[in-house]
């Protein structure tokens, strides 16, 4: 294995998210891209300050900067397994790329460790960059020293979970090959690592409390995920730095022992029966049922449910809304429906037939999820309102598949897309805590959101319309 050319390939993979990234929507203007990277400073900054001033409240100290590093550990592994199912999305999604890598002077093992050096730099570059106002408030705060306890908790903690799931996903893929399930292995890798991340997320409260117990006892335990940190107190820095080396080494040796005989390419389409063959909704059903994404999502939404009712939880009834996630890809997939002679309507039909395709292949999942409630009957108080946001979110996420269209899967406007939605709701939740509005009002003011939503999705598809007559309309030279 040459390493110039594992060189060049990760510098080529790097070059190729970068273009591709600034060339989605509004980030190919020059002037946006300032705005934009004046807002990221701008809030890196406020961030900063406002995390100066919680740390010199509460961390007048070294045990309590200690015990905060050991805390942070836990997030810092979970946005680790965030970042790199977001990696894993979004180089699969890029799979031309590698294809055109088959013809280049390169072995497999070549091609393979440069994926895997892209990789990790994607994943350092989102933890670090999502933790650094709160390294910079621990220095402005504590002073230098603070700088070795943070690169243990931030840094070292990042690039070691990343080359354990790296190893892990290697295991998944050799395991569904093994299997004979070539064709789904990038469906069955993504939601096996979605519901890891869920099941990691539920767990790390328990690890919160423990390692808050261990301090108020007068002591720190080792929890696994704190093991840098931890071993820095015992070790020192030089101890850490060698455990860091021969654990990198070790798993390193494992990923490339491990690494598949092929690189496992998506499938963007998948063979799935879907019923209602007689129905006009049937091709908008067909289109969002038969992509890979969609079955992940109902993977992820099938273990949400399964482990909230085990817990004991009423709240597995709105497991099926997590598969609205995939309501912001409904207007990209359908777009070749209405390239289709004599299917293509006006836009009011086109947004009914969004909303419903997704409602009518949500509800058919929500069944099952429902039958537990017979077995659980004080869950029955949800169902109702797992029905109000079912077709809430279905009528949110059209709005914003048609106002941001996820053309080609482009991964920056797909993620913009789910931030958005999420902001949208984050802010509604804060409004109705807030507030305390009466539910009648907070009905009312819900439908009239709905209906506005509906308003102007119509909108956009017929501005969407209009765009492409033009378009047409213009002779090519």
């Amino acid at each position: 294995m040459r390493c110039a050319n594992v060189v060049i390939l990760t510098k080529l993979f790097l070059r190729c998210f970068l273009r591709t990234a600034l060339s989605a929507g509004f980030l190919r203007s020059r002037l946006a891209r300032v705005l934009l990277a004046a807002g990221i400073l701008l809030g890196l900054a406020v961030l900063t300050a406002i995390g100066s001033v919680v740390l010199r409240d509460m961390i007048p100290g070294r045990p309590e900067l200690l015990f905060a590093l050991h805390i942070s550990t836990v997030p810092v592994v979970f946005w680790t397994l965030v970042v790199f199912v977001f990696v894993k999305v979004l180089f699969t999604k890029s799979d031309g790329l590698i294809r055109c890598t088959a013809i280049l002077p390169v072995s497999h093992r070549e091609r393979s460790a440069a994926l895997a050096l892209y990789e990790l730099g994607m994943v350092v570059a989102g933890v670090v960059g999502l933790f650094l106002p709160l390294a910079l408030a621990s220095v402005a705060r504590i002073g230098f020293e603070a700088l070795p306890g943070l690169a243990a908790s931030i840094l070292l903690t990042a690039v070691a979970a990343y080359l354990v799931l790296s190893v892990l996903h290697n295991l998944m893929v050799r395991a569904a090959e093994a299997f004979g399930l070539k064709r789904l292995v990038y469906s069955l890798t993504l939601s096996s690592m979605v519901a890891l991340t869920f099941w990691y997320n539920s767990a790390s409260i328990t690890l919160v409390r423990a390692m808050s117990r261990d301090y108020l006892g007068g002591g720190l335990g080792f929890y696994g995920v704190n093991g840098f940190p931890f071993l820095g107190e015992k070790l020192g820095l030089l101890g850490v730095v060698l455990v860091f080396l021969a654990w990198s080494v070790l798993f390193l040796l494992l990923a490339l022992l491990t690494s598949p005989a092929t690189i496992p390419l998506s499938r963007r389409f998948v063979k799935a029966f879907v019923p209602f063959r007689a129905s006009p909704l049937w091709p908008t059903a067909v289109a969002i049922v038969r992509r890979s994404e969609w079955w992940i999502a109902v993977v992820v939404a099938s273990f949400f449910a399964l482990l909230l009712w085990v817990r004991g939880s009423t709240a597995f009834v709105l497991a099926p809304v997590a598969l609205l996630s995939q309501g912001i890809y409904v207007y990209a997939v359908t777009d070749s429906l209405r390239r289709m002679p004599g299917y293509a309507r006006g836009a009011s039909v086109e947004v009914w037939r969004m909303v419903a395709g997704q409602l009518l292949v949500t509800v058919v999942f929500a069944v099952p999820v429902a039958l537990l409630v017979f077995c659980r009957p004080q869950a029955f108080e949800g169902l109702l309102l797992a029905a109000v946001a079912i077709s809430s979110g279905a009528i949110l996420t059209t709005l914003i598949a048609v106002v941001i269209v996820a053309e080609n899967d482009s991964p920056p406007v797909v993620f913009f897309g789910y931030a958005l939605c999420l902001a949208v709701i984050v802010c509604l939740a804060a409004m109705v805590g807030l507030l305390q509005i009466a539910t009648l009002w907070l009905w009312i003011g819900s439908v009239c959101a709905n209906i506005l939503a509906v308003v102007y999705s119509v909108a956009g598809v017929k501005n969407i319309m209009r765009r492409k007559r033009h378009e047409a309309s213009i002779p090519r030279r």
